[in-house]
Formats: structure tokens, sequence, C-alpha cells
């Protein structure tokens, strides 16, 4: 198996097992790609030396692993393939986007713990950059594991890429945080939930772009179902509610859930329970996110420096994300 063909299989693997391939040959897909890691090493049961002589192959590979399963994660989203334009640049590709016609451009652009938020008209439009910056994700040395038997390729590999997405999310959501300053009053509600005023908000969004979605938390979203007469909800509408807490249309208002993340080390979520969004459904999509370069993994410790002989290493991505709002969008901010 040439190395394409395996980083294809651990890929596949990971994002459904049972369709593997060597499944269906009654081979564990488990061996079979510690196998192929044998193959690189020269051994079949090797030492910490033997990892380290050919750990640059070795990282390649889970690179590449890493890189096509969180991206694979961001792409297949819901929320993200509704409201994400994505660019996967090489180091040097110019990095800009157009926002075209007359419009108020908002961008909200989380960097470190502040926002950076520009706003300009615009005439027949704009090209703009978005700013890139590295990402690391510490990684404990478990590739020793999977080689001994101990533990599996997949959870090798999605701890990390986990990481990696909920990082992804976490900037994202934070991007989004300052979008309402200096909306127009009849773009912002405030108050305990009451349909009308969603409603209204809702017609605004519609007015002003052609078409609308609601966008919130699954909490936020909750305020809509909880005040909603579910008795005059369709069969097939009590099925999505029972399967996802969540109707895609209600009363003729278009319904999108955020992902759910917590921000780092910390059980608080990067979005606001407590913020119902009305968003442009047309045109263009508002969250900006650019990846740049390859992703690599960089090795922080020895196994001389750890009592279990294991590594320390760190897998590195860059990207960079923004907000931004080519019209005018409706907030709710529930009490």
């Amino acid at each position: 198996m040439e190395h394409k063909e395996l980083i294809k299989a651990c890929v596949d693997y990971i994002k459904n097992p049972a369709q593997v391939e060597y499944f269906s040959k009654g081979k564990n897909v488990d061996d079979v790609i510690r196998g192929k890691f044998f193959e690189i090493m020269g051994t079949d049961k090797p030492t910490m030396k033997d990892i380290r002589r050919h750990k640059i192959e070795v990282f390649e590979i889970i690179e590449q692993v890493l890189t096509e399963t969180y991206l694979n994660g961001v792409n297949e989203d819901e929320f993200f393939m509704q409201f994400a334009e994505i660019k996967n640049l090489k180091l040097g590709d110019t990095n800009e986007f157009f926002i075209e016609d007359d419009a108020i451009l908002t961008v909200s652009e989380h960097s470190g713990n502040h926002w950076n938020i520009q706003r300009q008209k615009l005439e027949g439009g704009v090209l703009f950059p978005i700013k890139v910056k590295s990402h690391a994700i510490a990684v404990y040395g478990d590739f020793f594991l999977f080689v001994t038997g101990r533990l599996s390729f997949g959870k090798l590999v999605q701890k990390v890429a986990q990481g990696v997405q909920n990082n992804i999310y976490e900037q994202v959501a934070a991007s989004f945080a300052s979008t309402s300053v200096q909306l127009p009053a009849e773009f912002k509600k405030t108050g305990v939930y009451e349909e009308g005023e969603l409603q209204e908000l809702y017609s605004h969004v519609e007015a002003a772009s052609g078409s609308a979605v609601v966008v919130g938390t699954r909490k936020a979203i909750g305020k809509i179902i909880a005040g909603a007469n579910t008795n005059l909800f369709t069969d097939s509408m009590k099925e999505e509610l029972n399967k996802t807490g969540r109707v895609g249309i209600y009363n003729g208002m278009t319904i999108a859930q955020l992902p759910s993340v917590h921000k780092a080390n910390t059980f608080e979520f990067a979005y606001d329970d407590s913020k119902l969004l009305v968003l442009p459904a047309g045109g263009s999509r508002p969250i900006k996110l650019v990846f740049e370069g390859d992703d690599w993994m960089k090795e922080t410790t020895d196994e001389t420096k750890n009592r279990d002989m294991t590594f320390d290493y760190s897998f590195i991505t860059r990207f960079g994300c923004a907000t931004v709002f080519d019209g005018l969008f409706g907030v709710y901010d529930l009490k």
C-alpha cells in the first residue's frame, strides 16, 4: 500500500469504519494500518528508537490524516455548509475576499483577546484580507500506544482533530460576538421572547435582503419551540423536533442551529445562549475562513524527559476567520 492509499484508508476508517474496504475482507483495520507503519519502520516490534528514526515519514502521514479529518468535519458541518466561505491556500497565495455592490460592511475579526471591527461604505465592492495566524494543539505521545496495540488509530487521531475543529469553532464564535454594534433600531430587539417580535425582525431582514434565516444555539432556539403550539405541528415536524430538538421551518421562518462548542479549557459555551440572529439567507456567506499552508507536527520534547518514555509534540495549523456582513441583519437579545 502506497502512502496515499494508507492515508485514504486512515481517513475513511475515522469517518466511517463500517465502510472501510478491509472490514469486508474480515481483517481488523487497526491491525492493517498498524502493519503498514511496521513496514515503514522495518519491524513489527518497534522501539522508541525506531519511531524516532522514522518520525519524519510517520509524522507526514499523520499530519495529512489529521488535516483531512478536521477539514472534513468543518466542510460537512451543517452550519458551516450554509454560512461559511472557506479557502485553502498555499503559502504565498493571495488571501482576499470580495464583497459586491453598495452595502454597509461589518467585519468582526477575533484577534487574541479582543475584536477588530471595521465598517465602511462600499461603492461597487471591496477586496479585503483575513488575518491568519498559527494555532498549536498539544498532543501526548500516544503513537507508541497505537503501534504496541493498546490504542486504536481512530482514537489517536480523533482527539487531536476534534481539538483543532473546536479551536476553529471557538474562533468563529468569537468573531460573531460583536456583530450587532450600530445596527438600526428596527433590526434590534431586546426582552423576553415573543414570537411577534421575532416575526417583525425576520420581516425587516427579508425586506432588506430578500430572504432570512434565524440562527441560534440549541437553548436559544428552544425559546422558539417553547412558545410554539406543537399541537399544530405536522407529523413530520414532530418527528424532526423529537430527533433534533428543533424544526427547520416554523411559521414561515427558516431556523438553523449554531454548533455546540465550549471555550478552550472551560465549560462555558462559545456562542451566546441569550441571542437569536436573523441573517440574510442569500448573497455572500458571512463567515470567512482561511487555511494557509501545510499543517505540521513539531516534537517538543524527547522520550528521555518523560518518565513513561513517551513523546510530547504539537500539531500546528494556520488559519484565520472573520464574520463579514454585506447587508443588514437582525439581533434579538433574550432576557
